[in-house]
């Protein structure tokens, strides 16, 4: 397991180690210049999405030919996927929070003016709205790719994503009295939130575990 972990830690060092820096700085930059944090947030979102990059590069190099005669086993091998899933939601917070630390500490001694600060709870929030997308990204797009492949799979969560919006738009429409809930108290938001977050998680198993069957069924 340790070895597979490797592997895609290199392909992704190897491939986007330029890139991860890249949008750091400049979703960073954007953030703290403006005094809007909002763009920071979707760092969660990328670096997550980055592990099903991998897959493109297991397409084009035979991989997982490969990977048939070494002593893993079909989970370990998704395994892994999934949790540089988890580890890249863990970057992306870490960089968030940092960048939400700085928007906070530094406008007021380089700019000499005062910019928003964000408050704690508000930080808190976004977080986890923007880290149960993410989990919701992955936990579609590893299966997508397993089953079909990885350029088959962003059609698939582009028309997903599409009819989800959709039918939420409809939703709203419909009935305006449920967007009044995005009123409801900060405690209530936040309670919704994390229960939200948590939900998400068991999603994300259980694509782990779809994904694994789809896997054991796969012909290469």
């Amino acid at each position: 397991m340790k070895g597979l972990l490797y592997k895609e830690w290199a392909t992704l060092t190897s491939s986007y180690k330029q890139t991860v820096f890249f949008i750091a700085f400049l979703y960073g930059g954007i953030s703290i210049l403006t005094g809007q944090t909002g763009m920071a947030y979707a760092l969660l979102v990328v670096f997550s999405i980055l592990i099903t990059s991998t897959i493109s590069f297991d397409e084009n190099s035979h991989w997982d030919i490969y990977a048939r005669t070494l002593p893993v086993t079909p989970a370990q091998l998704v395994g892994s996927k999934y949790l540089f899933g988890l580890c890249g939601l863990a970057l992306g917070t870490v960089c968030t929070v940092l960048i939400v630390v700085l928007n906070n500490v530094l406008p007021p001694l380089l700019f000499r003016h005062a910019a928003y600060k964000v408050p704690p709870l508000e930080c808190l929030a976004a977080l986890l709205a923007c880290g149960s997308m993410a989990l919701l990204l992955v936990a579609l797009l590893l299966p997508l790719s397993y089953r079909f492949n990885s350029v088959k799979a962003r059609s698939w969560l582009f028309l997903i994503i599409g009819v989800l919006g959709g039918c939420f738009g409809l939703v709203a429409s419909v009935s305006p009295d449920l967007m009044q809930l995005f009123n409801a108290p900060d405690e209530v938001l936040l309670t919704g939130l994390l229960a939200a977050f948590a939900g998400l998680l068991a999603v994300y198993f259980v694509s782990y575990k779809v994904c694994v069957g789809i896997y054991k069924r796969k012909e290469y």
